[in-house]
């Protein structure tokens, strides 16, 4: 995990984020989304899901399944032309997630 991820995960994610241009290589790639085939499981519903965080705050009980379920095998930023660091921000936002009393409000 690189070390910007820990000293400030927000700006992480938004550093991450503003590479994205949502073409949608990555998600040819995800192991979840071939099984869930919900899009929000995907690598880029997760990288939408962090940037409606980071900028309006927003949380559902969906939005932690499409964090949470991520099993971090970095298979789509292998196909990504920007070489997103989709796990990073994936694993950022659960720190964030983890630290914050959002989680107390669904379980």
């Amino acid at each position: 995990m690189p070390n910007d991820v820990i000293k400030d995960p927000i700006e992480f994610i938004r550093r991450e984020v503003s590479k994205c241009v949502f073409c949608g290589f990555c998600e040819y790639e995800c192991p979840t989304l071939d099984i869930l085939y919900d899009r929000g499981y995907g690598p880029r519903g997760r990288v939408r899901v962090a940037n409606l965080y980071i900028n309006s705050k927003i949380v559902t009980k969906k939005t932690l399944e499409y964090i949470f379920t991520c099993v971090l095998c970095a298979a789509c930023v292998q196909a990504c032309p920007a070489r997103i660091d989709i796990p990073g921000v994936v694993l950022a936002m659960r720190s964030i997630l983890n630290s914050s009393s959002t989680l107390k409000r669904f379980f």
